[in-house]
């Protein structure tokens, strides 16, 4: 989905496809970042674990995306905010201190100032 789509959003316990709500990084610190080319399924695998492990793993998202500037891939816990809620979204976004966050029902990056 990174390849064909540039990036992904899916509900870890059942691995569904998110199609609608903002995503936004809400564990920055629990990130797994890589050059494309240097993908390993041992430490993506290992990263799942991890963030599988935890105490909300039931209502984790994960969300995947490459910059294609720098092609690094990023993967992250996400949390998927609804579209009506969309500046509340983009109010945690900017205190995760993240650049962006997206949204999934119009497949679009919201640049946070």
């Amino acid at each position: 989905m990174i390849e064909a789509h540039g990036g992904f959003t899916v509900r870890l316990r059942t691995g569904e496809s998110v199609r609608s709500g903002i995503s936004v990084v809400t564990r920055p610190s629990q990130s797994l970042t890589f050059l494309r080319n240097r993908w390993c399924d041992g430490d993506v695998r290992d990263w799942l674990m991890t963030v599988a492990t935890g105490p909300a793993w039931r209502s984790v998202y994960i969300g995947g995306w490459l910059d294609p500037r720098s092609d690094m891939v990023w993967l992250d816990v996400v949390r998927v905010v609804p579209p009506p809620l969309r500046r509340v979204a983009c109010v945690l976004g900017r205190v995760m201190q993240q650049h962006c966050v997206f949204d999934l029902g119009r497949r679009e990056t919201v640049v946070l100032r």
